[in-house]
């Protein structure tokens, strides 16, 4: 199935069907119920009213509403923002045809979609990692990414990596293996797969260490752990060279930032 990046970033109107599956059944898309969709302008928007050169185009506002699915009847509350665009254009047999739209964009969803299809195999521990993270994406980015990177070390647990060293004559005491050293000893078994965990897992590092991130960064991190569940648990051969090569020579996220404190 893959990632979709332009439908989990994509805005929606009252008229345009929505593409987010049900996250109860994952088969049909949600529906607005047109009904239940309310909004209201910010008071900083309203007050740009009295300025001389107001236009549609800057009123900013917010929303609320209740999706459900076709196909099994799960109900979706969803909240966000929403702005006005000009949808006007001329058609050469009608002429002006369109008007001023309202945008709609989730910020929170009550049991959000998942932005990809986890194998029915994959370890419990990793898929509810991984939701909890869904439910992150489309308000806190940064706060997904840092999910993103603790399935990344369910997933090795259950792989088999150890977690700890072993007890040292000197020492006596075992201690904690970073997930770096982890996916460093799965890449003795696995290198392919371990390279494209390093890749997120450097994803998840700027999401613990940077003042923000990008939702692409979060949809990179989606991308690189739908291929390695479904090499590992539904045999699935899924092609993320590039973009586990690019992450991994950066050491860091694709999108551009300032450099930061921490590593």
């Amino acid at each position: 199935m893959g990632v979709n990046r332009d439908d989990w970033k994509a805005e929606f109107r009252k008229d345009t069907l929505l593409v987010w599956p049900c996250p109860a059944c994952r088969i049909s898309p949600l529906r607005l119920v047109p009904d239940t969709l309310k909004k209201r302008e910010t008071k900083a928007s309203k007050a740009e009213h009295n300025h001389p050169a107001w236009e549609p185009e800057w009123i900013d506002g917010r929303f609320s509403c209740m999706m459900d699915c076709g196909h099994c009847g799960n109900a979706v509350g969803a909240t966000g923002t929403y702005r006005v665009q000009d949808d006007r254009y001329v058609d050469p047999i009608e002429g002006e045809s369109g008007d001023y739209e309202e945008h709609y964009k989730v910020k929170y969803f009550t049991e959000s979609p998942h932005l990809f299809e986890i194998p029915e195999l994959t370890p419990e521990s990793v898929r509810e990692e991984l939701i909890a993270s869904f439910q992150l994406f489309w308000s806190d980015p940064l706060a997904c990414t840092n999910r993103i990177r603790s399935s990344v070390e369910k997933l090795l647990t259950a792989q088999g990596v150890h977690q700890t060293t072993g007890r040292t004559p000197s020492k006596g005491k075992r201690q904690f293996l970073t997930l770096h050293r982890r996916i460093e000893l799965y890449a003795e078994e696995q290198p392919r797969l371990a390279a494209s965990l390093m890749a997120t897992k450097w994803i998840g590092n700027a999401g613990s260490h940077a003042k923000s991130i990008a939702v692409d960064d979060a949809l990179d991190g989606y991308e690189l752990m739908d291929g390695v569940l479904h090499d590992l648990y539904a045999k699935r051969q899924h092609r993320v060279p590039v973009l586990t090569r690019e992450i991994n020579r950066r050491r860091a996220p694709r999108s551009p930032r300032r450099p930061s404190a921490g590593g």
